[in-house]
């Protein structure tokens, strides 16, 4: 198992930092031991994890791991010694720091939604990491289930690399995040969508746990941080 993910984009606003508090939800709920690591400038996703560890006297799960650009890739084995699963939110950019994640990583996770501007964002960051991890893509923040967008994004997409699945514009994701929580914890649809994205990428991967079906995950309503 010990696997190692990145969240990776090139256009702000995708939802990378979303897709890995979610997948952190659907990972724990499983019974992984999982690791964060934000290389991410605005820190959103260290943010997320203070609110919800703020009232945790316990060793977390996930844990918020500090480690630097430079650093990261001779962290590597130890990370896969400690965890089940490291996500790694990366920079919305293009330069060599975001190879140096990928060189360490089982598979980058790309979020785009499904506009012209976020698709044409995607090719200079697949360019980047095609041959250096295996790719694949999340379709995000779509009007609804039978979005004509969302329809033609899988299909371009599907060209490229493989789709793990798409999520729609739902107010539970970010309300959700407030709280230190996620929309997989509170909300039904929500879970759904997550536990596909989330199956697929265990398959994709190899990473095998008890609960990978979203018909079977159970959302749970959370006012405060995880205890």
């Amino acid at each position: 198992m010990r696997k190692i993910v990145l969240v990776t984009k090139l256009k702000g606003g995708a939802g990378a930092t979303t897709m890995c508090r979610e997948l952190c939800a659907a990972a724990t709920d499983a019974g992984l031991r999982v690791g964060l690591v934000d290389l991410d400038g605005q820190g959103g996703l260290t943010n997320w994890w203070n609110r919800r560890t703020a009232d945790n006297t316990d060793e977390p799960n996930p844990a918020l791991l500090q480690v630097p650009i430079e650093k990261i890739e001779a962290t590597a084995p130890g990370l896969r010694n400690a965890f089940d699963l490291v996500l790694i939110d990366s920079p919305p950019s293009v330069n060599e720091r975001i190879l140096q994640a990928a060189r360490i990583a089982d598979l980058a996770v790309i979020p785009t939604r499904p506009n012209i501007d976020d698709l044409d964002a995607v090719g200079p960051i697949m360019r980047l990491l095609r041959g250096t991890v295996d790719l694949a893509f999340v379709i995000t923040q779509t009007p609804g289930k039978r979005s004509l967008d969302a329809a033609e994004a899988m299909e371009l997409l599907a060209r490229h690399a493989p789709v793990l699945g798409r999520t729609t514009l739902r107010s539970a994701y970010p309300r959700a995040a407030a709280t230190g929580s996620t929309g997989y914890e509170s909300d039904r649809t929500a879970a759904q969508e997550i536990g596909v994205i989330w199956s697929v990428a265990c398959d994709r991967i190899g990473i095998t746990t008890k609960q990978l079906s979203g018909e079977k995950l159970k959302p749970r309503s959370r006012s405060k941080a995880v205890k």
